[in-house]
């Protein structure tokens, strides 16, 4: 290991994130919005319809989402409204987030392959939390986000670095590897603090590896080391190598697994549920990245990529009219990409 090299780019790298002229990836203030207020129990649906549409892309794919294997009824839904009733109030906040991060965050010319398995690891994160916070008697919508961000300092830092690597050679595999493991928690906290989310998420997200994350922070901590273990058990970890923090690590497998009274062992119902999970992860997936490439023409100067989304089937919701946005009519630059994002959905 070229331990000086890891030291200097490291180092460079903290001091980067810690400047004040540093400025994170910018979610668009459209799903803050959306995932602040689906939090509260008061929100009418006409409210988060008018938030949609101010960003007729975020809308086109919360649109896809509800039309997906997972949430799609008998029919198809082509109005703003009737999508989010069909996916609920706190799977549309999810849903919205997760969609800001594909569209503004996981987006890296230089390092696209590494970018698209933390997009992977992270869904599947997220919903394997879901589903062990709810077992463990946690909140699982909490635990969802915390899962979806835990690695989102890995992101950060390779935007970063593709930004240096204009100017500078690349580094190499192991370097980056090991860069990685060692600062991604620190700058994924960093992260949830610059975008404002709750103080308690970077808590957990700043130690989610090893004995730490078990023994000495929070306990939704134990529900995400327990949750990489299992993506790493099951291929979709994010490959940094066999020495990498993202590796099965068997004894916090099992410590968590036991402070959280969990049973996880082979042919046991939760660890039927963890495969049913990972393998509508990989379901939801398939069906998002099918319209990625021309999206991705189309939107070539604004990074955005699919969302992978929750697990459990809902109840269609009978097709209210089929408007999509008034506001839409008065934006012709954004509706003739609706308008073919939209066909491309339907066709």
């Amino acid at each position: 290991m070229p331990l000086a090299s890891v030291l200097r780019v490291s180092g460079a790298l903290r001091a980067i994130f810690g400047s004040p002229s540093y400025k994170p990836p910018m979610l668009p203030s459209v799903a803050l919005e959306i995932h602040d207020l689906s939090c509260r129990p008061d929100i009418d649906t006409e409210k988060l319809v008018a938030l949609l549409e101010r960003d007729p892309m975020l809308a086109a794919h919360v649109l896809r989402v509800a039309n997906s294997p997972m949430f799609r009824g008998r029919d198809a839904e082509t109005s703003l409204r009737s999508a989010v009733l069909r996916l609920g109030l706190k799977n549309l906040g999810e849903v919205v987030f997760e969609i800001a991060l594909h569209m503004r965050v996981f987006r890296s010319a230089e390092y696209s392959g590494m970018m698209e398995e933390l997009r992977r690891h992270s869904t599947a994160c997220a919903n394997l939390c879901r589903v062990l916070a709810s077992s463990a008697g946690l909140d699982a919508e909490h635990a969802f986000l915390c899962g979806l961000l835990h690695d989102i300092g890995m992101a950060a830092i390779l935007i970063v670095l593709s930004e240096r690597r204009k100017s500078e050679a690349a580094l190499e595999p192991v370097v980056l590897a090991e860069v990685l493991s060692q600062i991604h928690e620190d700058v994924s906290a960093m992260l949830v603090r610059q975008w404002k989310l709750p103080d308690d998420v970077a808590e957990v997200v700043v130690c989610h590896h090893g004995m730490a994350a078990v023994d000495n922070a929070p306990l939704l901590s134990s529900v995400v080391a327990l949750a990489d273990a299992l993506t790493a058990r099951f291929n979709f970890a994010v490959d940094l190598g066999p020495r990498s923090s993202e590796c099965f690590d068997s004894d916090v497998f099992q410590a968590a697994s036991t402070k959280l009274h969990l049973d996880l062992a082979p042919g046991s119902s939760l660890e039927k549920e963890v495969r049913q999970t990972l393998a509508h992860v990989d379901e939801a997936l398939k069906h998002k990245g099918a319209g990625v490439a021309d999206e991705a023409q189309a939107q070539s100067n604004e990074p955005h990529h699919k969302v992978k989304k929750p697990i459990q089937s809902h109840p269609a919701v009978p097709p209210t009219s089929k408007v999509v946005s008034t506001a839409l009519r008065h934006r012709p630059s954004w509706l003739g990409r609706l308008g073919r994002a939209l066909r491309r959905l339907f066709s």
